[in-house]
């Protein structure tokens, strides 16, 4: 077997001459693109003559790089400085701690180490690691870690990536130049190392994936590098690809590209594609790339920019196939082969008359099967199922789905045939339709968390304001159990005091007891975080299986850390108000900013967790997690608020 090497291990490593003599350090690693592993051509030295000055000594002079100490094949004043091809990069500064795409799992990693190997006299990069023992190997701590995992059941996984999957995408600047893919790393100048250039790559690799799968890589990406990525991509490839990517970034790519560049994609586009993107994007913007595009092209996108975005005349396309009444089957069968290629949907052909009101419809199985000179008018079926361009678009999809259609046409006020709606458009609105109920059921916009990568002030505020309703529902319960129950709860003192510990004394002014009557307060505003937190964490683990768990972890911690601090000022002022003690009233407050803080974490961990433990199913819905989050939280709470409770002797 071959060993492995690690580039974490070789950096720093020290380099000797022929004659044992130290030349110096290894800096950096020089690699050729060329081959599909690429070859190590030389090692970049860091010299203790003169540190400002790298010495590149080329690998036709290098002995093995597999012992602990580097030797050479030449004596220092022998070594023949190396002089980088414009295909060579440096591994440290152009790969490590960059961002690549793994072509196989379609995604976008962060390389922690790299994989190399020496076979006889040539040693290639194999490979790049992304797990976290290689970010520990360089750390300097993965032999403890080794060790611990020996006497403990903790097993740190290996993830690597062999190198005919990954495809370098960072984005750098040069002087004026910009949009281009380039692997990331300050220029060096003429004084011996590598220069960084413009890496013009070919993205084969990408171009051999599904648009979609390369729409899911875009869409991990940073703006500008999504949008340098889809301008290296053929102009068929890029289409399609930005057809895939999810609203709202397909306009923003869009802006990111140059005018001819973004109006030739959108011409290559379904007209109903294109007008969806344009609807989202500046009117001034969208006419300029339209007047880019042949009248005859623009013309149908100009006409489905007038209907509602949420009307069967906002999401129909007008590219369809009509035929007179007269036609026949030959003549049906010629208008198809000329025009398939630009049609969406072949299947359902729609019969007009001369003024074009839609008369019937034949499907495509009654046009193969029937005689070649029979006409449309006695093939037709002239009870259509049809929409109007102004219906809502969730009856669209529900028309369709009530009727098995694979499409359904829409005419106007006066029964003119404007497009149809297909079913590729219905699966899209079903997507919307169940993102907008599951916002309703979760008090918070799953779609909007999902696209809003960074923190919002207004989304916070937004979500909080459910909570503001529980605290002053929960304000009317306390107030109603306190004012009711207040000789009770002072008078079982004791009882609590045995339950909770005996150092919650007696000394208190106010009885623990009493803090009970806002438990109802408690339950409703944690209830309320945490549906909303498990609704995000649930349509996350639906939508994206949980990848970007980490992103949308620390997003919650933000918004739940603002909702608690509001809380906890409202909550301060009932309890003021309830219990007459200022102290008191920050202490409760306190408490239940971090308690909210506590139940938002527990609705973002536990359905992840259970989904890794693979417990599908019941086991991750609300009626189970819903009561364990109020059992943790009224837990957190009375701790929280009975350790300072006794602390202050309130």
């Amino acid at each position: 077997m071959v060993p492995l090497i690690f580039l974490s291990t070789l950096l720093r490593e020290s380099i000797l001459d022929f004659d044992n003599r130290r030349v110096g350090s290894v800096r950096d690693i020089c690699v050729s693109l060329d081959e599909t592993f690429p070859v190590i051509t030389a090692l970049v030295a860091s010299t203790s003559l003169n540190s400002n000055r790298d010495l590149i000594i080329p690998w036709s002079q290098v002995h093995s790089i597999e012992e602990p100490q580097i030797t050479l094949t030449v004596s220092q004043d022998q070594i023949t400085p190396y002089i980088p091809g414009s295909d060579e990069i440096l591994l440290r500064r152009d790969i490590l701690d960059k961002q690549i795409v793994d072509t196989q799992g379609f995604r976008v990693v962060k390389v922690n180490d790299l994989k190399l190997a020496q076979i006889k006299k040539t040693a290639r990069l194999v490979g790049v690691d992304i797990s976290l023992g290689g970010l520990l190997r360089r750390l300097g701590v993965q032999p403890a870690v080794d060790a611990l995992s020996r006497v403990t059941p903790f097993q740190l996984s290996e993830r690597t990536i062999t190198w005919n999957y990954v495809e370098p995408i960072q984005m750098v600047r040069t002087g004026t130049t910009t949009g281009q893919l380039a692997l990331a790393g300050a220029s060096v100048g003429a004084a011996g190392v590598v220069p960084q250039v413009q890496l013009n790559v070919s993205h084969t690799k990408l171009a051999d994936l599904h648009p979609a799968d390369i729409a899911d890589i875009l869409e991990q990406l940073d703006l500008e590098e999504a949008g340098a990525m889809l301008e290296r991509l053929d102009m068929e490839t890029a289409a399609d690809t930005l057809n895939e990517v999810e609203y709202p970034l397909q306009s923003e790519l869009l802006s990111e590209l140059d005018p001819e560049r973004a109006s030739d994609l959108l011409e290559r586009l379904a007209p109903d594609d294109a007008a969806d993107i344009l609807a989202d994007i500046p009117h001034e913007e969208a006419e300029r790339l339209l007047n880019l595009m042949p009248t005859n092209e623009a013309q149908p996108i100009r006409d489905l920019l007038r209907y509602g975005a949420q009307t069967a005349g906002g999401i129909m396309t007008s590219e369809i196939l009509t035929l007179p009444l007269t036609a026949t089957v030959d003549d049906a069968l010629a208008r198809l082969r000329q025009n398939s290629s630009h049609l969406e949907m072949i299947y359902y052909l729609y019969i007009v008359d001369e003024e074009q009101h839609l008369r019937g419809v034949v499907s495509l199985r009654q046009l193969v099967t029937a005689e070649p000179g029979a006409r449309m008018q006695d093939l037709m079926n002239p009870d259509v199922i049809k929409v109007q361009v102004d219906t809502d678009q969730e009856e669209v999809a529900r028309v369709i789905a009530k009727y098995d259609l694979l499409a359904v046409p829409v005419v106007d006020a006066e029964h003119h045939l404007a497009g149809m709606v297909t079913v590729d458009d219905v699966i899209d609105v079903i997507h919307e339709e169940q993102a907008e109920d599951f916002s309703e059921i979760a008090g918070a916009d799953v779609e909007e968390a999902e696209e809003e990568e960074r923190f919002s002030l207004p989304i916070a505020l937004r979500r909080t304001s459910w909570q503001v309703v529980n605290v002053i529902a929960g304000f009317v319960l306390a107030l109603f159990l306190y004012r009711s129950f207040a000789s009770l709860f002072v008078g079982n003192t004791a009882a609590f005091v045995s339950l909770v510990g005996a150092h919650f004394g007696a000394s208190t002014h106010l009885a623990p007891a009493s803090l009970l009557c806002l438990a109802p307060m408690l339950l409703l505003t944690s209830g309320s975080v945490s549906s909303q937190t498990l609704g995000i964490a649930g349509w996350k683990l639906r939508t994206k299986r949980g990848r970007d768990f980490l992103q949308g972890f620390f997003r919650e911690l933000l918004f739940g850390t603002i909702g608690g601090i509001l809380t906890s000022i409202l909550v301060g002022i009932a309890s003021w108000i309830l219990f007459q003690g200022p102290l008191l009233s920050v202490v409760i407050g306190l408490g239940f900013g971090l308690t909210l803080l506590v139940a938002s974490i527990c609705g973002m961990i536990l359905p992840n967790l259970f989904q890794r433990l693979h417990l599908r199913g019941s086991l991750i819905t609300a009626p189970l997690l819903d009561p364990v989050i109020a059992v943790i939280s009224l837990c957190v709470f009375l701790a929280i608020t009975l350790e300072l409770v006794a602390e202050f002797a309130l």
